[in-house]
């Protein structure tokens, strides 16, 4: 419902599978640890996405690409990760692959995968690096992409004027322009 039930679609992937190096994981701050604890048949799909990804990445994108093609009335707005994290970089070819196949969907990513080549990336697609409390963003992101900074009182490095998260995506959209607006997002703790 935070992403806007009809116009926004998303694809996440079980954080179990795909965060246990990051530091919100292991702090046991992931956001997604409580949908995973009141909702197991959320859980239980993320696990599945995971699966078909590793088991046949092709098929996967593919079938995200057609699931969006016949759809009745296709999204505006695709999400990818709102839970878990990018896997690898196959993956994330696989995301342009998408935001290629489809130009009038506008797509939007985080990452703390800070190791991932992101070049050539569609102009539908909207990276954003995440930030987390004492990991230093390599300079060469920091230059290129907008940052979405975790707030919890002890955040002092960001340096871009914010465009602060309502947590309510239909009436806001500001994540999905960061780029273009040259802004960073804030995120509060909670």
């Amino acid at each position: 419902m935070k992403l806007g039930e009809r116009d926004t679609w998303n694809v996440n992937l079980n954080p179990h599978d795909t965060c246990k190096d990051k530091p919100c994981y292991a702090e046991g701050c992931c956001y997604n640890f409580k949908a995973c604890r009141l909702f197991p048949s959320v859980q239980k799909s993320w696990i599945h996405n995971f699966k078909h990804y590793m088991e046949n990445p092709v098929e996967f994108f593919d079938d995200i690409i057609q699931k969006i093609k016949q759809a009745k009335k296709p999204p505006v707005w695709f999400r990818w990760q709102a839970a878990g994290e990018i896997p690898d970089q196959a993956y994330f070819e696989g995301m342009k692959r998408v935001a290629r196949a489809l130009p009038q969907v506008k797509f939007l990513a985080f990452t703390k995968q800070y190791h991932l080549k992101l070049h050539r990336i569609p102009e539908n697609l909207q990276v954003v690096i995440s930030a987390w409390p004492g990991i230093e963003i390599p300079r060469r992101l920091r230059r290129r992409f907008p940052v979405a900074w975790m707030f919890d009182g002890r955040e002092k490095r960001r340096t871009r004027t914010l465009a602060k998260c309502s947590g309510h995506c239909p009436t806001c959209r500001a994540c999905w322009s960061l780029s273009r607006t040259k802004r960073d997002v804030a995120f509060i703790k909670h």
